[in-house]
């Protein structure tokens, strides 16, 4: 099969570059900055093109070229840098996804595997969201995965593609360097284990869904290879780690393995006003589990930890692109 990946090397898209190869499958990786340390052990298995999913011809060019069979579509600019420039996060979020899907249209009419966000319910979300639970976005990184939510669900009716999607609440996995405002939960781990003080910069009580970034993965590997008469929903909440945990939750379960953690909490006023309208506690991925068997190979934090640690001694070159902790840098008492 002919697998073509949208942000293959990122940090989701890395491991599904993995899978893949070692299926057997020819991957080929379209991607705008190629970072190719994360998937070094199989590259040379892998076809590579740097393009941007926001120019059509590019887009057209590498799915008629390479005879896709089935395309992962990852690429897309995250939540900060989205908000920080919208004009940008429009051509590569919506434009680029609406390209993906002509091209896939255009030329042969592979299945479309989309990954969409807990950050497309906002306003008037209770504190439990189902896939039919009214989507009132917020931010720019929301609004524009819920637009293609919509135009994924046109395209399958008006054209007869094949296109399905889940919706990740945030996800976590080591090696992540961009603070955002449920960051904490990663680097609440990562700090730690590697033997680091960290300042956490949200309250103990505060809350946000999460997943390991292995199960966003295999999510997206199972809805890809369900049955077309199994996708019904078609947009679908996965949920990871369950129940939601607090960032004390957090805490103590990193000191159950690091009792000599130092951690220390320093909420941000910003962040913590974001939160002051975020009630969402649970993602209900019912219809995921009844449809096509979803279920989640990391469902709590010990089972997370046991794997986060593994792969830190696995990956040591990691390390380097972990900014320095507020915590690391100040100065400590009696010096």
């Amino acid at each position: 099969m002919n697998v073509l990946i949208t942000g293959g090397t990122g940090f989701i898209g890395a491991l599904l570059t993995r899978k893949r190869v070692l299926q057997g499958d020819r991957v080929i990786v379209f991607d705008v900055a190629p970072n190719l340390s994360r998937v070094a052990d199989v590259a040379h298995d892998v076809t590579i093109i740097q393009g941007n999913v926001a120019y059509f011809s590019e887009v057209c060019n590498v799915v008629r070229d390479h005879h896709i069979d089935l395309i992962l579509h990852l690429g897309s600019m995250l939540s900060a840098p989205s908000d920080a420039n919208p004009w940008a996060a429009f051509q590569v979020n919506v434009i680029g996804s609406v390209n993906v899907l002509e091209a896939a249209r255009m030329f042969g009419s592979p299945p479309v595997v989309f990954t969409s966000t807990i950050a497309t319910f906002g306003l008037d979300t209770s504190s439990v969201a189902t896939d039919a639970t009214v989507q009132h976005p917020t931010t720019m990184y929301g609004c524009g995965k819920a637009d293609i939510e919509n135009l994924g669900r046109f395209y399958r009716s008006r054209f007869g593609l094949d296109f399905r999607c889940v919706r990740f609440p945030s996800v976590i996995g080591p090696g992540a360097k961009v603070r955002h405002v449920s960051q904490y939960n990663a680097w609440m781990i990562e700090y730690p284990l590697r033997g680091k003080p960290f300042e956490c910069f949200v309250t103990e009580g505060t809350k946000m869904p999460t997943m390991y970034f292995k199960d966003a993965a295999n999510a997206v590997e199972a809805i890809a290879a369900a049955p077309a008469e199994a996708i019904k929903t078609v947009n679908y909440n996965v949920a990871g780690i369950t129940p939601t945990t607090t960032a004390k939750d957090v805490e103590n379960a990193v000191r159950r393995r690091v009792p000599d953690a130092r951690i220390t909490y320093v909420p941000d006023p910003l962040i913590m006003e974001y939160y002051k309208t975020f009630s969402l506690e649970t993602l209900d991925d019912s219809r995921a589990r009844e449809e096509w068997g979803w279920c989640p190979a990391f469902p709590d934090l010990d089972t997370v930890l046991l794997d986060f640690q593994a792969e830190l001694a696995e990956h040591p070159e990691w390390e380097r692109s972990l900014p320095i902790s507020k915590a690391s840098a100040r100065p400590r008492a009696g010096r």
